[in-house]
């Protein structure tokens, strides 16, 4: 299952939205066009992770969007980390409020929620 995982969130031409909890509780947000190589960046600490990561071991994937655009990505991405821990946790729970919350910021971006993934799914057989 761990290959297929990594494929289904590795469609071509998609980027994605994402929200991991470290082990402060703190929430960092970021974009990637394939979320299982940039969950083992985050958490194994490489040299490509992010420096915010890199101080602060990820502990679990929170959230996941995928968008067909990477300026929509970086746009919703943007938008997130600009908002107070409480709404991200809001956001969190309610991942199709996504549209609604932003509105018209988004420029008519479409953002499809994908639940149900787990930093595990993108860690095993490494």
């Amino acid at each position: 299952m761990g290959t297929y995982i990594r494929w289904l969130y590795k469609e071509r031409n998609m980027a994605y939205i994402y929200m991991v909890r470290c082990q402060d509780a703190s929430l960092y947000t970021g974009i990637a066009q394939d979320v299982g190589r940039r969950m083992r960046e985050h958490y194994y600490k490489k040299k490509t992770g992010a420096k915010y990561t890199k101080s602060r071991q990820v502990e679990s994937l929170e959230m996941v969007w995928k968008t067909d655009s990477w300026a929509g990505a970086a746009r919703l991405e943007n938008y997130v980390k600009h908002l107070k821990k409480a709404q991200k946790e809001e956001l969190i729970r309610h991942p199709e409020a996504v549209e609604e919350l932003f509105g018209e910021k988004l420029k008519g971006e479409r953002y499809e929620p994908c639940p149900g993934l787990n930093l595990q799914m993108f860690l095993e057989n490494e």
